[in-house]
């Protein structure tokens, strides 16, 4: 896990580039030409570095559940819509038991085409934190717009450093937060989860 200071880097780097359409193009510019600067290379490997850590946490994920398909129809998808009750007798997609109304969670998943996914709710956790994972440029952007939106600010390159240093770089320390809580629960309470793959029984 990276520290503080890397991670807003990192940070930062997502929020330039999807606010700067002109960003990325002047770093490869810059490569491109030999005149990259020192910072700018360490913020190239920062980058780098997460997205490796993004990446061995998210195959964790997928070593213990063993469910590729239900995963990568997560990777894959677009947007997702989470209700907190399902049909009766649904059966779960990672234990294969039976769920009543009130034990699962309905994930609407908009993918290729819409899929509707149903699980029990002792998968929430381990499910949210891969979906933060795999679609982490986008989940920090809704915060983001929200407050944008809220302030009427425009989206465009003059808001970056108002996001970035907004109280005292609040973005930044919550999603920091929240990807260590993500490493922790993978390292140390993931395999505390349960996966029963009986399916004579209801929960």
């Amino acid at each position: 896990m990276q520290n503080f200071d890397t991670f807003a880097h990192v940070f930062s780097f997502f929020v330039k580039s999807h606010y700067n359409q002109f960003y990325v193009i002047n770093i490869d510019k810059s490569i491109q030409e030999n005149t990259i600067d020192e910072d700018t290379t360490k913020m190239i490997e920062n980058v780098k570095e997460f997205h490796t850590m993004r990446h061995q946490l998210c195959g964790k994920i997928f070593d213990y559940l063993k469910k590729d398909k239900l995963l990568n129809t997560l990777v894959s998808a677009r947007g997702l819509e989470q209700f907190d009750i399902v049909p009766n007798n649904s059966l779960c997609s990672i234990s294969g038991v039976k769920l009543n109304a009130k034990s699962g969670i309905l994930l609407y998943v908009n993918s290729s085409q819409v899929q509707c996914i149903t699980v029990h709710k002792r998968y929430k956790q381990i499910l949210y934190n891969f979906w933060y994972l795999v679609h982490f440029v986008d989940e920090i952007m809704v915060d983001i717009s929200i407050w944008l939106k809220k302030n009427m600010y425009t989206s465009s390159s003059s808001v970056i450093a108002k996001i970035i240093h907004h109280q005292d770089q609040l973005f930044i320390k919550q999603g920091y937060v929240k990807l260590k809580n993500i490493n922790k629960y993978i390292q140390s309470e993931m395999s505390r989860l349960p996966i029963n793959h009986s399916v004579s029984r209801i929960e």
